[in-house]
């Protein structure tokens, strides 16, 4: 087979799997998009109260500036009718001042929704919550609890965590050249060893040596007839 044949032949396998490549590439940054925000339920009626359940989920947290799905899930069972559920979701500005994010209002059941729920970019950091008001007849009977409060998400503080990001990152710089430095210093000591030996060695030989020529100055001298 020629040179130039071989050539050919090695680009008709090299061309097939870069496409291969790029295609898993793109499957792969396309299912990583797809995984959805890690989640847990923020309120939780599990059992029927009153012929009524209401489950909320949100996201362990969030940063100024973010959407964020709330899934509100409501069931009834039997006669119960909902005349309203109204879900308030509120945050802090300036520490102090309280802002609200959202304002659902649920008037049917059984219900299941995402609402999209905006993070303002002012926010404080800190806790995200909500307040829940509600009223539905269950045989007959109006039945109209206290409003009911939860912890929605919690927003992160981005300056902290990026002096913090910036801590870590300089901590272990720093634990680094310790151990660096640790090493150099167990060379040091072993190689000042090493240096005492050589003196020790350097210096036996020298007497060694001295001891010797002085011996063979010493021998007598053999007389010749």
């Amino acid at each position: 087979m020629s040179f130039r044949g071989e050539k050919m032949n090695r680009k008709k396998v090299v061309v097939p799997w870069i496409l291969a490549m790029l295609l898993l590439t793109l499957a792969c940054i396309n299912f990583v998009g797809a995984i959805a925000e890690e989640r847990r339920t923020v309120y939780s009626m599990d059992k029927f109260f009153l012929g009524l359940k209401v489950n909320v989920a949100a996201p362990y947290q969030a940063d100024p500036g973010e959407n964020i799905t709330v899934t509100v899930r409501v069931e009834v069972s039997g006669d119960t009718l909902v005349e309203f559920i109204h879900i308030n979701i509120y945050g802090l500005k300036n520490e102090t001042t309280e802002i609200s994010f959202a304002d659902i209002y649920i008037s049917t059941a059984p219900h299941e929704e995402d609402y999209i729920v905006t993070i303002h970019n002012d926010t404080s950091p800190g806790l995200i919550y909500g307040k829940m008001e509600w009223r539905w007849t269950h045989e007959g009977a109006t039945i109209t609890p206290p409003p009911a409060g939860f912890v929605v998400t919690y927003v992160r503080n981005l300056e902290f965590e990026e002096l913090k990001s910036a801590y870590d990152e300089l901590n272990a710089t720093y634990n680094s050249l310790l151990a660096n430095h640790t090493k150099l210093k167990n060379y040091e000591s072993e190689l000042g060893s090493t240096r005492n030996l050589m003196y020790i060695f350097v210096a036996t030989t020298i007497v060694s040596a001295a001891t010797v020529f002085i011996l063979l100055m010493r021998r007598p001298r053999r007389l010749w007839a």
